[in-house]
């Protein structure tokens, strides 16, 4: 539970100026018992899962939407067209990597790419607390170490 306090007031600095740029709908919230239960059923889902992450959309807005995350092995490379990503860290560590290329990219949909991994890119520690916001158009991948687990907080921002 300690996570939350720090990266709730991660959430309200990043994300508030978000949030007043949408008129619809004025505010929505999601209760630290909601993210604790669903990260606690995320983390069973992922464990399961042949990709190691599961994610559960908790709120949608015409400019976006925001999610929980939760990983237990490294993602493959992204690169999306038209949403920035807010990441908030909630739970455990994990290595961000920004910039550079996709390897071996295919468009998954519209506007969004993944791939093997991201190369060339800038590589920083991501902690519990950290928040970072990854531009449209930028190539990024979260890296763990085996065995670890690593709890977050997505907020997608649709570019103009």
């Amino acid at each position: 539970m300690k996570y939350l306090f720090g990266a709730t007031f991660a959430l309200a600095v990043v994300a508030s100026p978000l949030v007043a740029q949408t008129a619809v709908p004025p505010s929505d919230m999601v209760t630290a018992a909601t993210l604790r239960s669903t990260g606690d059923d995320l983390l069973k889902q992922a464990r399961a899962s042949k990709d190691g992450i599961a994610f559960k959309v908790l709120l949608t807005r015409p400019d976006g939407a925001e999610q929980l995350a939760v990983r237990v092995k490294s993602g493959q490379g992204e690169w999306h067209q038209d949403f920035a990503d807010v990441l908030i860290g909630l739970e455990g560590e994990a290595e961000v990597v920004t910039g550079g290329t996709v390897v071996n990219a295919k468009d998954t949909a519209p506007g969004e790419k993944r791939g093997d991994s991201v190369s060339g890119g800038k590589r920083q520690p991501f902690h519990a607390g950290d928040a970072i916001r990854i531009e449209p158009g930028t190539p990024h991948q979260m890296i763990l170490k085996p065995g670890s687990t690593f709890r977050y907080f997505v907020v997608k921002v649709r570019a103009k």
